[in-house]
């Protein structure tokens, strides 16, 4: 009789104040189950009761970090569970700036990160992508020390899933942030991977060629010299894109620039590095050779008879095949100039080949 008396008086007082005791019950509960779901790797419901949770915080019952960050760390194990937790571990993220919590720095580069895929978008098996990865690094920067928590390897991941996808744009946008504002210096291969798409991209040639020099004006600036890059296959892969994107502005100069840059390498034997960036692709090949034939048509057309012949010579070393018109060229242009013995051995190097 005196429990029935009990149970009546107290639902009566829950339902006639504000925040009474049955609330902040039924608050404690909730947070514990919270917590134990998430404790055992159960982030579905965890996430659930997260959301039950939120809606029943109060001024004196806020839903504290702690919460917050244990149902994190069970969103983002075995990467993020395949990507499929990435749009709750990014609700999450968003909450906790909302909330000015700090966000642990192994958990914001981890969620970034595991929710970049290799299929469309950046996506793993249709879960995360680009969109979800700037929408956690927005709120992650937004929160408390947020701006010095993600790492260069996280940016540098969301760069390379950016190129790929086509966005370079935004690629380059995102470099520049690294290389200007956090003075970070990227690894090459993902300098190389923006420069690629660079080049790939459905703008103009000069556009193009404008946008693969950027990505090489920021590679200097991060401390790289492009006399040593070519002695790895993202250095390579670089000083090809920035040749093609000399090809395609007419800027001869620039190309045979980097061609001597690769050739400066060391550790590219047997091979020289200008050869391996003239042969890295028929893309890089074809401007390669484009460059040198241009390049020798211009010094003919000057008597530059030395200039044509060392172009020439250069080109089989780079794995380039003259044209007929050029070899032609240049043999003129040395008969022109009165250099017999010089317009014989081309003439004889010429027939050999």
């Amino acid at each position: 009789m005196h429990v029935l008396y009990i149970k009546i008086y107290h639902q009566e007082l829950c339902a006639t104040e504000g925040i009474t005791i049955c609330d902040e019950a039924e608050f404690k509960s909730l947070l514990a189950q919270v917590v134990a779901k998430a404790s055992i790797g159960h982030w579905k419901t965890a996430t659930r009761k997260l959301k039950q949770l939120d809606k029943r915080k109060s001024a004196e019952n806020p839903v504290p970090i702690e919460a917050y960050e244990t149902v994190l760390e069970a969103c983002a194990i075995d990467r993020l569970n395949g990507a499929r937790a990435s749009e709750p571990a990014r609700k999450i993220l968003e909450d906790m700036s909302e909330r000015g919590y700090a966000i642990p720095e192994d958990l914001a580069n981890s969620c970034v990160k595991n929710s970049l895929g290799d299929g469309p978008g950046a996506t793993h098996d249709d879960c995360g992508g680009i969109d979800v990865a700037l929408a956690m690094v927005a709120a992650i920067e937004s929160s408390p020390g947020g701006d010095k928590i993600l790492t260069d390897e996280t940016y540098g991941k969301l760069t390379t899933a950016l190129a790929k996808d086509g966005a370079v744009n935004e690629a380059i946008g995102m470099l520049r942030t690294m290389v200007v504002e956090k003075y970070f210096s990227p690894s090459l291969s993902v300098f190389a991977d923006v420069a690629k798409a660079a080049t790939l991209s459905d703008k103009d040639d000069t556009q193009q060629g404008e946008d693969a020099l950027q990505v090489l004006t920021f590679i200097k600036a991060s401390g790289y010299e492009l006399d040593s890059i070519a002695a790895i296959e993202p250095g390579r892969d670089i000083l090809a894109s920035g040749v093609i994107a000399a090809e395609k502005m007419d800027n001869l100069a620039l190309g045979l620039r980097l061609l001597t840059a690769a050739n400066k390498a060391d550790g590219c034997a047997p091979d020289s590095g200008d050869a391996l960036v003239a042969t890295s692709s028929s893309a890089a090949q074809r401007a390669c050779t484009l460059i040198h034939k241009r390049a020798i048509t211009k010094a003919c057309e000057d008597s530059n008879w030395k200039l044509a012949v060392k172009l020439l010579e250069l080109m089989p070393k780079r794995g380039l095949m003259p044209a007929t018109s050029v070899w032609r060229n240049v043999l003129q242009t040395c008969c022109k100039n009165e250099k017999s013995k010089k317009a014989t051995a081309i003439l004889l190097d010429w027939v050999s080949r």
